[in-house]
């Protein structure tokens, strides 16, 4: 969706009304427009700032499912915080997911390959980044592969988590990519080594 704030201008054609600003605009962009600020029709002698019209534009425009997004401020805020999730996870396609949780914000780095090369792109496997929100039981991501595999996609995720068992269940995905690999992911806890539990 694409929001614009603060004044948008648009200039009348010879009889046209107001309303056809309006309309002109929500006709020659491919996305969604919502004006929050003032909408400014000018020409054929009207130049007043018209707030009806803006409301117009806004009121038309689709209102997605998923709200912000955006992870930026919570380790700035919070540089050591650790949540709930915070931890490595296996996902049920194979691949490590090592995620990060501060306050409601969430990352993570995904991966499969296994024998990682230092500075080497298209390596057999995947690898991806996460970033996203946590709200209650449910988180709303948007991932990207990185090079570092041989393959590159992106797109958006919606998880549940499943406190009981421990479970992150993938229940919807955004985008026109193919279906994100791992539909279920599960906390992952190394097996101690035999000398660890050994008393010297």
């Amino acid at each position: 969706m694409r929001r614009l704030s603060g004044e948008v201008s648009c200039d009348l054609r010879w009889g046209d009304h107001e309303d056809a600003c309006v309309n002109r605009l929500r006709g020659t962009t491919a996305l969604a427009l919502v004006v929050t600020g003032m909408l400014s029709i000018a020409g054929c002698g009207s130049d007043a700032p018209t707030q009806s019209a803006a409301d117009d534009v806004a009121s038309t425009a689709p209102r997605s499912s998923v709200g912000d997004l955006s992870a930026i401020a919570c380790a700035t805020d919070d540089p050591e915080g650790v949540g709930e999730l915070t931890g490595v996870w296996m996902g049920s396609e194979g691949g490590y997911y090592y995620v990060r949780q501060v306050g409601d914000c969430i990352w993570w780095f995904g991966t499969d390959v296994r024998d990682i090369e230092p500075g080497l792109t298209d390596q057999p496997g995947f690898a991806n980044v996460a970033s996203g929100r946590v709200d209650g039981d449910r988180i709303d991501l948007e991932w990207a592969d990185l090079p570092l595999g041989d393959t590159l996609g992106g797109g958006g995720l919606t998880l549940v988590y499943d406190a009981e068992n421990d479970q992150l269940t993938k229940v919807e995905q955004r985008g026109d990519w193919l279906p994100f690999g791992a539909t279920t992911f599960t906390r992952y806890e190394p097996a101690a080594s035999p000398s660890a539990s050994m008393n010297p």
